[in-house]
């Protein structure tokens, strides 16, 4: 019997810079139907890790229907991003005052209300950040007391930057936007992986919000190196680890903010195009993996 690679899923957490991501895997399931029409975003990957806003559509993508396949294609979550990631992402201090419903919020439970964690049938980590004890927390597919926790919560507690939205209360916690203590989860997610799967070979794909060699480097961005050029050096001593970092270099100054003009969006999304384009052969042997693993 012929082992199949594991696929971990890992993608960096970034606002406006999500679209950056979301593009890029909205590329892959177009080839991963071309390979096999039942493959899927949900179907083909074993293990998913996010943080920040980019918890938001990785639950989304993770959600399937009564037929077992993607409820939500990827490129569907990239038009609902686009469409409404203002009200996500807006400063206002809420769209009804006397209930203080702010548009994160409101945006979150009007698509995933009555969704909760249990209907996440593969392995997750979204990561999320607890103000109380100042230290990083991980909403996980292992979690039993979480069962029945709205989805919209937990992508609204990894989300909610300080001082733009609140933090969510869980318990004794007060959790806010992931993107304080992890950037780029993929480290923790090729550990969380390895619990499942000891022995089998895993494909980590990373995905990351895009960089400019002009941008000045916060202690965000230096980590999400770090822990890139941490998993790309284990790649060469561990044969069983097959990693790929998907980290678009963006030539435009601006900070794709969702407060700039439409065409910001559309030139970042013009952008991770033309990586795309330019990294084909980084994406044929992705691809020439999943083809391994289809028939196997």
């Amino acid at each position: 019997m012929v082992c199949k690679y594991r696929v971990v899923l890992s993608i960096d957490g970034g606002g406006i810079r999500g679209l950056i991501p979301l593009r890029i895997i909205a590329h892959l399931e177009r080839i991963f139907k071309e390979i096999d029409p039942d493959l899927d975003i949900p179907t083909s990957v074993d293990v998913f890790s996010s943080t920040s806003a980019s918890t938001i559509f990785t639950g989304a993508m993770m959600l399937k229907d009564s037929k077992g396949k993607s409820k939500h294609k990827s490129q569907e979550i990239l038009d609902l991003y686009v469409k409404r990631g203002k009200q996500i992402f807006s400063k206002n201090t809420g769209v009804d005052a006397s209930h203080s419903i702010y548009p994160l919020t409101f945006v979150l439970d009007h698509y995933f209300g009555d969704i909760t964690m249990e209907d996440l049938k593969n392995h997750f980590l979204f990561f999320s950040y607890n103000s109380i004890s100042e230290s990083s927390f991980a909403f996980s597919d292992t979690m039993d007391r979480y069962r029945n926790l709205a989805l919209s919560k937990v992508m609204t507690a990894c989300s909610a930057y300080p001082g733009v939205f609140p933090p969510i209360q869980l318990g004794k916690m007060e959790l806010v936007d992931g993107m304080l203590t992890t950037q780029n989860p993929a480290q923790m997610a090729y550990d969380y992986a390895r619990l499942f799967y000891p022995t089998d070979p895993i494909v980590l794909i990373s995905v990351g919000t895009g960089t400019h060699e002009n941008m000045l480097k916060d202690h965000f961005e230096i980590e999400a190196e770090r822990v890139h050029q941490e998993m790309k050096e284990k790649s060469f001593s561990d044969k069983k680890l097959l990693y790929f970092r998907f980290q678009p270099h963006l030539q435009s100054l601006t900070n794709y903010s969702f407060e700039d003009e439409l065409h910001s969006i559309t030139d970042l999304l013009n952008e991770t195009n033309d990586y795309i384009e330019s990294n084909k052969n980084d994406f044929d042997r992705l691809i020439h993996l999943m083809e391994i693993r289809a028939n196997s």
